[in-house]
């Protein structure tokens, strides 16, 4: 966590997230999503797609949620691969996408519990 109260900085053993509140604009555009998925982390291309795949069906599932939370102001939300993709022997890639899914919907569950927390201190 940050000391800011417009931000979350969180983290879980394969992913961080970092949301930042800003200015609505005109573009009418409340929640905005960016994922990453680093070579250095995810060596083969099909495994960055595989686990940005898994993000983008994570953020989907809370985009209304989040939009809720954010009330008038605009959110920017980064979810970010922070680990190695574990090698097939130690994990199939079932449960890694599983464990990928589980901890993308608690930090996005957590954004939305700090975005209303905001809301109910004004």
């Amino acid at each position: 966590m940050t000391s800011d109260p417009q931000a979350l900085r969180a983290g879980r053993r394969w992913l961080s997230i970092v949301g930042r509140v800003r200015q609505a604009d005109s573009a009418g555009v409340p929640v905005r999503f960016g994922f990453t998925a680093s070579r250095r982390h995810a060596r083969r291309a099909v495994d960055r797609n595989t686990a940005k795949r898994v993000l983008r069906e994570s953020a989907r599932c809370h985009i209304e949620a989040l939009d809720a939370a954010a009330g008038q102001r605009a959110v920017d939300v980064v979810l970010r691969l922070k680990a190695a993709v574990p090698d097939r022997a130690a994990l199939d890639r079932r449960a890694w996408k599983l464990a990928l899914r589980a901890e993308a919907d608690a930090l996005l569950e957590q954004l939305a519990r700090r975005l209303r927390g905001v809301e109910e201190d004004r």
